[in-house]
């Protein structure tokens, strides 16, 4: 973020996270989201740790979001995954004024009606 006459803000990766996980997870056909650090897309993140679900690479003033989500068997997945980048962006252009360079989307599982009875 840019520095004011007051002084720096600076935004934790942490904050992003959030601000893009929370968005994503309000699309349409998201079931959730999986740890991004993790092979097991079957493990889907509580609301409280979807943070968790988003890796955040910040470099020159521009924002590089990758996102491991996983999508209702009712989604058709492109336009999924094109109304997540698309309101990613816009939610942090909005809450931060940081540009986004790019949002990549990982769909690691699809979520079935039975799957949630399991669960």
């Amino acid at each position: 973020m840019p520095e004011t006459g007051m002084g720096s803000v600076k935004v934790a990766n942490e904050v992003i996270a959030h601000i893009a996980s929370l968005t994503a997870v309000q699309v349409q056909g998201v079931a959730g989201m999986y740890p991004a650090r993790s092979r097991d897309s079957s493990r889907l993140l509580n609301s409280g740790a979807a943070h968790r679900g988003v890796r955040v690479d910040m470099s020159n003033e521009t924002l590089t979001l990758d996102l491991f989500l996983v999508v209702d068997s009712s989604a058709h997945v492109p336009s999924v995954a094109a109304e997540v980048q698309r309101q990613v962006v816009d939610a942090i252009d909005k809450m931060l004024g940081l540009e986004v360079r790019q949002v990549n989307i990982f769909v690691g599982d699809v979520r079935f009606p039975e799957d949630g009875a399991r669960g």
